[in-house]
């Protein structure tokens, strides 16, 4: 069974707080820990700060680490004024980044945040320095996309935002871990709170049903046309029971980045920075600590 201990023992000796910014009239969460370059971490859809709760401590000695709840996410204002696409997502992040007053950033993705965060560094190339993508969304549609697996997540988020029964959304977070007797009871609780937020559950739904929108997400699909044009050094990780895309997906579609190296963590599935935190921080500050250097393709000179 699940246990009760707090997630927030991983931050017991670490120096961080939680800020609200006020961007464009959103009230905006974040979680912010460490000292350094700074380095944005986004979560999945209907995520949370607290995805990075195990690894905001180790970064932290490298990197000024910014946690942030999303558009309609979390802890964040959800205004029912949005549809909720990704454009959406983009703008009010760019809007965070600016009003926090941070210029180039490191950048890591999680899910949907990985979407998020690919678009970013294709638009904003000068502001993303080092781009890390964690079982990211974004893919196109392939054989190892198998419809009943979406249909499968689909059900658990829609229950889960709807009946918010200690069940349903404890089903959905399991979806996220190779061995689901490890979600701690507590993200059940979190997220039971958050789903009673003014606008969340009208949020969430929208975005999950474009999401899954084949019409919408052709917008959005990170393509080869798409992923060349992303100028950072970027780290894919990925997992030997990733619930959807496969690593063999994973290598096929991200392969088309200029400047790209892979990772596989075993024994974990869509939530590796939590399931597996020691080997995945390893391996994420190996990669970002290392020098960069430009990287010349089609005539242009990239970092």
């Amino acid at each position: 069974m699940a246990t009760m201990d707090t997630v927030w023992v991983d931050l017991l000796d670490v120096g961080f707080e939680q800020k609200f910014y006020d961007v464009a009239g959103v009230r905006t969460r974040c979680i912010e820990a460490g000292d350094g370059p700074p380095m944005l971490f986004l979560h999945g859809g209907g995520g949370h700060a607290e995805t990075w709760i195990r690894n905001l401590g180790p970064h932290g000695k490298h990197r000024r680490c910014y946690a942030v709840d999303m558009l309609g996410h979390g802890f964040t204002d959800a205004p029912d004024t949005l549809d909720y696409t990704t454009d959406d997502v983009i703008d009010h992040l760019i809007r965070f980044i600016d009003i926090a007053g941070i210029d180039r950033f490191d950048l890591c993705g999680e899910s949907f945040g990985g979407r998020v965060a690919s678009w970013l560094a294709i638009r904003y190339p000068d502001r993303v320095n080092k781009l890390v993508l964690n079982t990211s969304g974004g893919l196109p549609a392939t054989q190892g996309r198998q419809a009943a697996d979406v249909s499968d997540l689909l059900a658990r988020t829609t229950k889960s935002i709807h009946a918010g029964t200690d069940d349903a959304v404890r089903s959905r977070i399991a979806w996220l871990f190779a061995d689901p007797a490890l979600v701690p009871e507590e993200f059940v609780k979190i997220r039971q709170a958050i789903y009673r937020r003014s606008g969340i559950n009208e949020s969430l739904t929208r975005l999950f049903s474009r999401i899954f929108d084949p019409a919408d997400a052709v917008r959005y699909w990170l393509t080869p046309e798409r992923l060349e044009y992303v100028q950072s050094p970027t780290l894919v990780i990925w997992t030997d029971k990733n619930p959807i895309h496969s690593y063999e997906d994973a290598l096929a579609g991200f392969s088309h980045i200029p400047d790209v190296r892979f990772h596989l963590i075993e024994n974990a599935a869509h939530w590796p920075q939590f399931e597996q935190p020691d080997e995945y921080n390893r391996v994420q500050l190996d990669f970002l600590l290392e020098p960069s250097y430009p990287l010349k393709v089609a005539g242009l000179d990239r970092r």
